[in-house]
C-alpha cells in the first residue's frame, strides 16, 4: 500500500471516529438526562439499532436496588418483548464481572468460566456474542447482552468502542436513577417518601395558582392498625402496608403521586382532577382494599381504610399545609362516622 492510500485510510478512520464521538455525545446527553430506567434502556437500544441493526439487546439489572432477583429488559430490534431466563440471583453475575475490570467479554470466555450452567444456556438461547458490564466508579450494577451482527460479521474495534462508551453512559444514568429513587422513595412500600410528597404538593399548588389548574388530594389510613399489630404482630402489619401500597398503585393513574405519608397513613395527589373525580378514585381504592383478602399466618385478615378527599381551592387554601389539613379533617370525619368510608371535604 502506498503512503498516499495509507494516509487516506487514516483520514477516513479519524473522520468516522469523530462522527461516532459526536453521536455518542448527542445520545449520551439524552440518556443522562433521564431518571426512568426504561427510557434510558430504550435510548441505548435505538442508538444500537440505528448504528448496527442489532437483532436484540438485553439488559439485566437488579429487580430492586437491594434485591438479588433479576430484572430483564429485552428488545428485539426496537420492540420491547418478554424474555424468560433462568437466573436465580443477579449477584453472582455481578460478582463474576466485577472481579476483572474488563470493559467487555466474549461469550466464549463467559461460557468457559461461569459455573451456573442454566444461566449460560439461557444466554446461548438468545445468541449472545459478547457481554458488556454496566460499570461505573462504584462497580458493576448489571450487564448488557449483545448477539452477533445481523449480517454475520464480527464487530470491529471501532464498533466495540462505540458500544462500550454508550453503555458506560447508560451505567452512569442508571446509577443516578437508583440514587434518585433511594432519595425519594419509601423503602418498605416503594411509594414516594413523605419528603418527596411535600415537595410535589408545593409544586402542584404553585402550578395550580399560576396556570389556573385544579388538583385533588386523597388521604387515607388503615383502620384499627394498632389492633392489627397487637393481634398479629408487627411483621404482619408490614405485610399489610406493602400490600395496600400495591393496591393503591393499581387503583390510580400513572401520573398520580402516591406517597407513604407516615406509619399507616398514605397520601395521593391527583393532578387536574376535581373533587368529584377524586371521590370516584377514592371509593374505588376503598372498595379494592375491602375486597382484598390479606393472608395471615393462620387465617385471612379483613382490612379496611378510612379516606378523606379535598380539592385545592386558591381562595381558601394559601399553602400546601392547608390542603393537607382539610383532607386530614375529612379523613378523621370518616373515622368518626364508623370507618371504612370516603368523606369529601365541605
Amino acid at each position: 500500500m502506498n503512503i498516499k492510500m495509507e494516509n487516506n485510510f487514516e483520514h477516513i478512520s479519524a473522520e468516522l471516529e469523530n462522527q461516532d464521538l459526536k453521536e455518542i455525545i448527542e445520545i449520551a446527553s439524552q440518556i443522562t438526562a433521564q431518571l426512568d430506567i426504561e427510557n434510558i434502556v430504550k435510548n441505548v437500544v435505538w442508538s444500537f439499532y440505528a448504528k448496527f441493526q442489532c437483532i436484540s439487546v438485553t439488559f439485566l439489572l437488579p429487580k430492586d436496588i437491594e434485591d438479588d432477583l433479576v430484572r430483564i429488559i429485552h428488545y428485539k430490534g426496537v420492540e420491547k418483548t418478554g424474555l424468560e431466563l433462568s437466573i436465580p440471583s443477579i449477584v453472582s453475575l455481578i460478582d463474576f464481572l466485577d472481579k476483572d475490570e474488563y470493559s467487555q467479554i466474549p461469550f466464549s470466555y463467559f461460557k468457559e468460566n461461569y459455573t451456573e450452567f442454566e444461566v449460560v444456556k439461557g444466554f446461548e438461547k438468545i445468541n449472545t456474542d459478547f457481554i458488556v458490564p454496566l460499570r461505573t466508579d462504584k462497580g458493576v450494577s448489571g450487564l448488557v447482552l449483545l448477539p452477533e451482527k445481523s449480517d454475520g460479521r464480527e464487530y470491529d474495534l471501532q464498533e466495540v468502542q462505540y458500544i462500550i462508551r454508550m453503555i458506560r453512559f447508560a451505567a452512569i444514568a442508571i446509577e443516578n436513577s437508583n440514587l434518585y429513587w433511594q432519595a425519594t422513595t419509601d423503602r418498605m412500600t416503594k411509594l414516594f417518601s413523605h419528603h418527596y410528597f411535600e415537595k410535589a404538593l408545593d409544586d402542584e399548588v404553585n402550578r395550580a395558582v399560576r396556570y389556573g389548574k385544579t388538583f385533588s388530594l386523597i388521604m387515607f389510613d388503615i383502620d384499627h392498625f394498632k389492633r392489627l399489630n397487637d393481634t398479629y404482630g408487627h411483621l404482619q402489619g408490614d405485610v399489610v402496608i406493602k400490600k395496600i401500597a400495591r393496591i393503591l398503585l393499581g387503583s390510580v393513574r400513572n401520573i398520580d403521586i402516591c406517597s407513604r405519608y407516615g406509619g399507616e397513613e398514605f397520601a395521593v395527589i391527583i393532578p387536574e382532577i376535581d373533587i368529584e373525580g377524586a371521590a370516584v378514585v377514592a371509593e374505588r381504592l376503598r372498595k379494592n382494599v375491602e375486597e382484598t383478602l390479606f393472608q395471615g399466618e393462620k387465617e385471612t385478615i379483613e382490612v379496611t381504610i378510612s379516606v378523606g378527599v379535598t380539592e385545592f381551592n386558591p381562595g381558601s387554601m394559601r399553602s400546601p399545609s392547608e390542603v393537607v389539613a382539610v383532607a386530614d379533617r375529612a379523613l378523621y370525619q370518616s373515622k368518626e362516622l364508623g370507618r371504612n368510608r370516603v368523606t369529601i371535604s365541605k
